[in-house]
């Protein structure tokens, strides 16, 4: 597939994330801009960068990987994608709790 970059700032270094085209274009379009175009490549970049910003985790890895699950998230019905959520605690609660503890 396909895969669009782009470049934002993580804590004071630079850096290239990558996000397949097709959810750029759907993200362009929930942002209100025709995909493909520089108005919605700016938009997705924004949204990318405030996203990361949200989180302030300067020390973050794989952020290209997180990124594409946060915008995927938010792409989906709100009630499917808390939905996610609920099930995905509960997983990491199960998995790893017992042992965090």
């Amino acid at each position: 597939m396909e895969q669009d970059r782009y470049h934002i700032v993580l804590g004071k270094k630079s850096t290239t994330v990558t996000v397949d085209k097709t959810l750029s274009d759907l993200l362009a379009l929930r942002l209100g801009h025709d995909p493909r175009s520089e108005d919605a490549r700016a938009a997705v970049r924004a949204y990318l960068q405030e996203k990361l910003d949200e989180k302030n985790d300067p020390g973050r890895t794989s952020v290209s990987q997180w990124l594409r699950e946060e915008l995927l998230l938010d792409l989906v019905d709100k009630r499917l994608s808390d939905k996610y959520w609920r099930w995905f605690y509960t997983w990491v609660d199960a998995t790893y709790g017992k042992k965090r503890r």
